[in-house]
């Protein structure tokens, strides 16, 4: 790999996650933002960044916020713009990946789909105002645009035929409809369906975990003292779903009024506790090929990302419904930063998916993806795949159901 593939930098922005990607490094983060008097800013939790070992003002939940003019409190009575504080994390992510050396020029980053021109503005605005990505370097494009242009370079995707990906989110499903076969431009602007979702699953395990409790008489869910216990027995939840994930069976502490001890957990379990959320999710997926006049034999192929791909029975059940190649990347949740990754390796001279101004200064979802190059991204793709995950979770391995498209 040249040098300068090295120099580049890919970022995601989403509203349970952010992310980075270099050549060599992947980097995830909560969207928690620490602000300090005397020092930069810091992004996550306490068990994901060892440099948040002092107090500071925490801020959570800004992502979700953006363009809202009243801003986010906190908790000093202070007032702080969520495009703002994204610009502030993103800034704190991309020196974790150089380790505080200076940020390369070449830098891309990803918003979620389903924002509006204005909440993508709010965004640009913010991050031309961070000093290192001031002169215009930085190039801002929509995560569903991002994920194909990963997934073209590895594994591969039809070039004709209209294309479904589904980016099964922590706060919900993003749907995007392109069509290959005309620079993979959107048949219709991206539409989201929140009843699917990472943190609905996780509370979909607990209610699975707490009603198998109850009926064996081992937890009284009336009793005042049970309430506070959930917290942390839900946490563990969302931890084995991603264990379950790659793993056939698990186990999670319980410390609760009437049980202490470990409760096991198969992926079978998993399966049976989300299975009603996900049928729901099939019904919308039907609904918006419907709305937009697609049968499912105009499907040539789908695309699972998102870290709720990472889930066996979701990709699966899409293929199934789909009824056609449903594609997925070793690492799902990190799909569009490492796209990102890749489209900043090409430079910001090259204008194939850089933002183009308009009246109001900002772009649509549909133009963005309508701008994809037709040929695959270079040499570097097989080397970002690759890239070490800091996030310390095993890898999931790829998943892909039905013949690999031509190459």
């Amino acid at each position: 790999m040249a040098d300068g593939d090295r120099s580049a930098l890919g970022l995601s922005v989403a509203a349970t996650n952010l992310a980075v990607v270099t050549a060599d490094r992947a980097v995830p983060r909560k969207p928690v933002l620490t602000l300090y008097r005397q020092r930069p800013p810091e992004v996550g939790v306490p068990s994901e960044n060892p440099r948040l070992n002092e107090p500071g003002l925490v801020i959570t939940d800004f992502v979700d916020r953006v363009g809202d003019p009243a801003g986010i409190a906190a908790s000093d009575n202070s007032t702080h713009r969520s495009e703002s504080l994204i610009a502030d994390a993103l800034r704190a992510l991309a020196y974790t990946a150089t380790d505080g050396r200076s940020l390369p020029e070449s830098v891309a980053v990803t918003h979620p789909a389903h924002w509006d021109p204005v909440a993508v503005d709010s965004v640009q605005v913010a991050l031309s105002q961070v000093s290192e990505w001031s002169r215009g370097s930085l190039v801002l494009l929509p995560d569903s645009a991002a994920a194909l242009f990963a997934l073209r370079a590895s594994p591969g995707i039809p070039e004709s035929g209209i294309v479904a990906v589904c980016d099964f989110g922590g706060s919900g499903t993003t749907l995007s409809l392109v069509n290959a076969a005309e620079g993979y431009q959107a048949i219709a602007p991206a539409v989201r369906y929140p009843e699917f979702s990472g943190d609905r699953l996780d509370q979909a395990l607990l209610t699975h975990v707490v009603g198998d409790l109850s009926t064996a008489g081992s937890f009284d869910t009336s009793a005042t003292s049970a309430i506070g216990s959930l917290k942390p027995l839900r946490a563990a939840c969302r931890y084995a779903k991603e264990q379950l994930s790659s793993a056939n069976a698990t186990t999670l502490a319980a410390d609760l009024p009437g049980y202490q001890g470990e409760i096991r957990l198969t992926r079978n379990d998993l399966e049976d506790a989300i299975r009603q959320q996900l049928d729901s999710f099939v019904g919308f997926f039907h609904e918006v090929l419907q709305r937009n006049g697609i049968r499912l034999g105009d499907l040539a192929a789908g695309a699972s990302v998102g870290g709720g791909a990472s889930i066996p029975l979701v990709t699966r059940t899409l293929s199934e419904q789909a009824g056609a190649l449903v594609i997925s990347a070793p690492r799902p949740h990190l799909t569009a930063a490492v796209g990102a990754a890749l489209r900043a390796a090409r430079g910001p001279g090259d204008h194939a998916t850089a933002l183009a101004p308009t009246a109001l200064g900002s772009v649509s979802d549909a133009t963005i993806i309508s701008e994809m190059p037709i040929e695959p991204a270079a040499a570097p793709a097989l080397a970002w795949s690759e890239a070490y995950d800091d996030s310390g979770l095993m890898p999931i391995r790829a998943c892909e159901y039905g013949d690999r498209p031509a190459s």
